[in-house]
């Protein structure tokens, strides 16, 4: 195997955001119940988590800004509960990406196997999301540095498992997909986006998810990024 890149899914791979949104739930609730004291946080979190599956689709491939379709989820979210106040709605977003990303959290792994990697293969990131959030991320915990080429779905106007972000990720890596391996945790986005596009497929599965039931099967299954690092080193 002549590996020249590996390219890295952002979030679930690197960044960890499970415990990032139940906060920011709360959190946006608390600054609409002063306007709006006769809202109930059941009915704030089943109306929340019915926007969250109606705007899917507009965050893997709309051209807005995440400022934007958080003030039109939360705007969304107030609409369901009887009130229309699109102003009031930016407050409300505001409150719920602060929390959210204060609970962001990189593994604790990550550091030490990208500096591992650094000079041995070309190191590239293909997430999905708008630009401003995705860059703001990898801003946070200064990984933006680690990284070339960064190709985020709401910057190329494509996004996994579509191949076209994987093909553009290639061009701008100078690699054929035989050269490359793809590292996510998505069977859906990563597994099936990368295979599509002729790439190998390390699929990180944190959560020891059975691998039986897979439509496309990972030409490799680890635990986390250590374990990726240690089969990359055995390879070499």
């Amino acid at each position: 195997m002549n590996l020249k890149a590996i390219f890295f899914d952002l979030d679930e791979t690197l960044l960890d955001t499970s415990g990032c949104r139940p906060p920011a739930v709360e959190a946006s609730f608390r600054v609409a119940v002063q306007k709006y004291p006769q809202l109930d946080f059941e009915a704030w979190r089943a109306a929340s988590e019915e926007v969250k599956r109606e705007m899917h689709d507009l965050w893997l491939n709309s051209p807005n800004s995440g400022a934007e379709l958080l003030h039109e989820g939360s705007y969304r979210i107030l609409q369901k509960l009887g009130i229309d106040d699109r102003e009031f709605a930016r407050h409300v977003s505001q409150a719920y990406y602060r929390t959210w990303v204060s609970h962001l959290k990189l593994f604790p792994e990550v550091r030490d196997v990208l500096a591992a990697l650094r000079g041995r293969f070309r190191l590239g990131i293909i997430s999905n999301g708008p630009s401003d959030l995705q860059r703001y991320k990898l801003k946070l915990f200064e990984l933006e540095r680690e990284f070339d080429p960064i190709v985020i779905s709401g910057e190329v106007g494509v996004a996994k498992p579509n191949g076209g972000i994987f093909r553009r990720a290639l061009e701008l890596a100078e690699v054929l997909p035989s050269e490359a391996l793809y590292v996510g945790d998505s069977p859906t986005y990563d597994i099936a986006g990368a295979k599509g596009a002729g790439i190998m497929i390390a699929w990180v599965n944190r959560n020891g998810l059975p691998t039986e039931n897979l439509e496309m099967k990972p030409d490799a299954v680890v635990r986390d990024l250590e374990e990726l690092l240690c089969r990359l080193v055995e390879r070499r």
